[in-house]
């Protein structure tokens, strides 16, 4: 939305870019009554059950109408239709998506615990010089436990292995632990997949301070450590 917004406003806004704010609620507007390539409904259609018109009417009635009228009740119907409709709009073309996207994919390999994987280097910190000289994949390492239906926990080596840092999402306190203070984090590699999100202690990202200094910025009232932590250049976590 915020591109297709942004491509409206680079095409009238002028040269210096001084109106965009007042052609923003008319770019909003354009946007919502706009239908969909994917359901053929609009925004305001979807949640309203009408195109809006821009032209300006005076209302008939001074009362407005009863929750009870036959016309509610006919709004209510025809809405619930619509989302009904937009349901299986949406289903049809997820359904055209994932047979055109299986079409390049190949069936995943089973995985049971106890078997031994590699994992992909790019996602883990080696004090390696290079990235173009080391090596594509890091292991074999054993399977300790399933976690999902494509996540897994592995036994790593002893030495310190971090992973990198995308950005926090979230904060918590869990009482019940010696370290009360955790953090839902979003792994470098993995922004698109929430099972490899994880739950780790304040202790865990010494090296991500940077990081927890911008999140409490944007978050001020969720859980935060006493005082901040300086922030570091450096945005990793030490893995168990």
């Amino acid at each position: 939305m915020n591109q297709t917004l942004e491509q409206y406003l680079r095409i009238y806004c002028n040269y210096q870019q001084s109106d965009w704010a007042q052609r923003l609620p008319l770019a909003e507007f354009t946007y919502n009554n706009t239908p969909s390539s994917t359901t053929n409904i609009s925004p305001f259609f979807a949640n309203k059950g009408y195109h809006p018109r821009l032209d300006i009417q005076p209302n008939r009635s001074p009362y407005p109408a009863s929750p009870l009228s036959d016309a509610a009740c006919y709004y209510s119907s025809n809405l619930e239709k619509i989302h009904t409709q937009l349901k299986h709009s949406i289903a049809n073309a997820q359904t055209r998506y994932k047979k055109s996207a299986d079409n390049h994919r190949s069936p995943a390999p089973e995985i049971n615990v106890g078997d031994h994987v590699f994992m992909l280097a790019k996602f883990i910190k080696t004090t390696r010089p290079s990235k173009k000289l080391s090596e594509k994949f890091l292991g074999p390492f054993e399977v300790s436990d399933r976690l999902g239906l494509h996540s897994y926990h592995v036994k790593l080596l002893d030495s310190n292995l971090e992973f990198e840092v995308a950005q926090i999402l979230d904060s918590k306190l869990d009482k019940r632990r010696r370290d009360p203070l955790l953090y839902y984090v979003q792994w470098s590699g993995y922004e698109n997949t929430v099972d490899e999100n994880s739950w780790l202690t304040a202790a865990d990202l010494k090296n991500a301070t940077e990081l927890v200094a911008d999140f409490h910025r944007r978050y001020p009232n969720k859980p935060r450590p006493t005082p901040l932590p300086l922030p570091s250049t450096e945005c990793t976590a030490n893995s168990e």
